[in-house]
């Protein structure tokens, strides 16, 4: 799974990676987590355009918006078979930026939850896949519109089985750009989602992260 990230690339270094037209507001972050807003890209007509989701998908459909809450991640295997899901794969794909992501391990003896930080071992740019939905509905008494997401698992590779069973899909910024190909058929977005075999750099972090408010 993947429940917190960080992002600390230099704006032109994101802009250049995933050839993004428009500007955005930036600023390194250490401990991204569920219901926050986190840079996200899409394919629009003109060419790749970055801004900013809630992390935890909400249907289009939902009456609730809560069940975002529930949607921080989409398993890549079951994707198109929940109707959670299943449209945002076909239509709405997105990417979502990252420098490496976190995992808890439990240490012997004290029993402290110590996290880790995972990135990629040549510390390149990479972005996770990520799905996306509008919901529009009443809060409250007021209209809203919602932009959400959900960044797609798998099972974990032999860099990641032995802290966690699942890890999130990093694609690089060029296979990323094949999945934002809204001419991509599902035989092609499923390879993408199941081939990808990142090699990881893990290392300890300060036991501050344990609180989602540090960043």
């Amino acid at each position: 799974m993947c429940g917190r990230y960080m992002l600390y690339y230099d704006k032109d270094v994101i802009i250049d990676a995933f050839n993004l037209e428009n500007d955005f507001d930036y600023g390194e972050r250490f401990n991204i987590a569920p219901s926050q807003q986190v840079l996200s890209v899409i394919k629009a007509s003109s060419g790749n355009r970055a801004g900013y989701m809630k992390w935890g998908l909400v249907p289009g459909w939902a009456k609730d918006p809560k069940i975002g809450n529930k949607l921080m991640n989409a398993r890549s295997e079951t994707v198109t078979d929940k109707p959670s899901f299943k449209d945002s794969f076909h239509q709405k794909r997105c990417l979502i930026p990252a420098s490496g992501f976190y995992e808890w391990v439990i240490e012997e003896g004290s029993g402290i939850k110590q996290p880790l930080q995972f990135s990629l071992k040549d510390k390149k740019p990479f972005a996770f896949a990520g799905i996306w939905s509008r919901w529009i509905g009443e809060v409250n008494g007021q209209q809203e519109e919602r932009i959400t997401c959900s960044i797609l698992t798998k099972a974990s590779n032999s860099s990641m089985i032995k802290y966690h069973h699942r890890m999130p899909v990093m694609l690089e910024p060029h296979i990323g750009e094949a999945w934002l190909d809204r001419s991509a058929g599902k035989g092609k977005l499923f390879a993408i989602l199941q081939d990808n075999d990142p090699e990881l750099f893990a290392e300890q972090v300060t036991l501050d992260l344990n609180v989602h408010r540090t960043n």
